[in-house]
């Protein structure tokens, strides 16, 4: 009996062993779905990619400095005007070569879009901005040569040297017309300068050619007349120097505030200067405020007399500069006279950077100059027809709107 059970047990679990197994072969089958649920993880790809279309382009803007009109302008110009479609990252080097070098590097990293630099130093910047082009980067470089067209896309050229020095002929004519009877070195006379960086030292050097008989290129070397490198006995004679002036004190001031300190300081251990050089616009009008301030001190007091012998001359045209030249007319300023570059920088940098992110990229660019002074109580400017070489000025004058023209 007990073998009868044994045998019933066994074949009922064999029974239920079947059983089990059967639905295996279903579960197996049931699986294959699991391949459809993998395809449907594909539109994961799509959503990345949406994320990055949202992400702004960068254009990253490599300043040597932000303590100066001009490069706050250019700063504005990037974030106003490309702010909408761009992620416009802009730095300031605060004039330190290394400090830029860095910064470029960093950019070259995050592949942006355009990198616009204004060098401290171009020089020992192109190993740096031609990784930056090999990485994909497009590069325009704003002022001076870097000195290898490998390092840019396209350079907007600015000659810093023949600004100083068609500053120094503006101021040359001014002397003539006021003193025409002075004595040579009698005409006191201070410069501003600035040394931040080399394109800053050749414009300064170009200011100091008003002391210069003949004529010299950015290196200091003698050239004729045609800018050709000769030695001094065929160097040409220079027509921006001028015999009258002496020049009594050189100091670094470029800003509005640090030009009317030093004119101050000047006025106190210099109180016959007549004529002030200034690198730059702002630290020019900074000089006339002083002057104008002294001469408020009224007779028996003042320093200065008669403003009609006193004179201001400077290098760019983006703020106020305007203005005081057209105001000068009446001596509410004392500041007469200034250079530009290119008609409007700002807004010609504007254009040039809008044109390469459309594809349309020149490769050297030379920005323009004119004198900009006033002409029977008019803001006038005369056109620089050549951005090379130092050549008297022939072109006709041509009126300055500061505002919208009539009509």
């Amino acid at each position: 009996m007990k073998k009868v059970i044994t045998l019933v047990l066994v074949a009922m679990m064999i029974l239920l062993s079947a059983c089990k197994a059967a639905p295996a072969e279903t579960t197996e089958a049931t699986v294959a779905p699991a391949e459809t649920t993998e395809a449907t993880v594909e539109p994961a790809e799509t959503t990345e990619a949406t994320v990055e279309s949202t992400e702004k382009p960068i254009i990253a803007v490599c300043l040597p400095a932000l303590d100066n009109p001009l490069m706050l302008a250019i700063q504005d110009t990037f974030v106003n005007g490309f702010g909408a479609d761009y992620d416009v990252q802009v730095s300031s080097a605060d004039g330190n070569a290394n400090t830029q070098a860095t910064q470029v590097e960093n950019y070259t990293a995050m592949r942006v879009k355009l990198m616009v630099v204004m060098a401290v130093e171009a020089t020992s910047l192109v190993p740096k901005l031609i990784a930056a082009r090999e990485a994909g980067v497009l590069v325009m470089v704003i002022g001076g040569d870097p000195g290898n067209p490998d390092a840019y896309d396209s350079v907007m050229m600015m000659n810093q040297f023949l600004s100083g020095y068609y500053e120094a002929y503006m101021a040359k004519q001014w002397v003539d017309q006021t003193y025409p009877d002075a004595a040579d070195g009698s005409v006191e006379t201070v410069i501003f300068e600035s040394t931040l960086n080399p394109e800053a030292t050749n414009r300064s050097n170009g200011i100091k050619m008003i002391t210069e008989p003949l004529m010299k290129n950015a290196n200091g070397e003698f050239t004729d007349a045609d800018g050709n490198v000769v030695d001094e006995a065929n160097a040409a004679p220079n027509p921006a120097y001028s015999s009258k002036v002496i020049v009594v004190q050189t100091v670094q001031a470029e800003m509005f505030q640090a030009g009317q300190t030093a004119m101050q300081n000047v006025l106190t251990t210099n109180p016959n200067v007549r004529l002030v050089l200034a690198y730059a616009g702002d630290g020019g009008m900074g000089a006339s405020q002083a002057i104008l301030d002294e001469y408020a001190k009224g007779a028996g007091i003042s320093v200065i007399t008669d403003l009609n012998q006193v004179a201001v001359f400077g290098v760019g045209m983006i703020g106020a500069e305007g203005p005081a030249v057209l105001d000068s007319a009446t001596n509410t300023t004392v500041f007469r006279g200034t250079i530009r570059f290119g008609g409007d920088l700002v807004a010609r940098t504007n254009e040039i950077v809008a044109q390469i992110l459309n594809g349309e990229i020149t490769k050297v660019i030379y920005d323009p100059l004119d004198i900009v002074t006033v002409i029977d109580g008019k803001l006038m400017s005369v056109a620089i027809e050549d951005t090379e070489v130092f050549r008297v000025p022939t072109a006709t004058p041509v009126e300055v709107f500061l505002g919208p023209p009539p009509g």
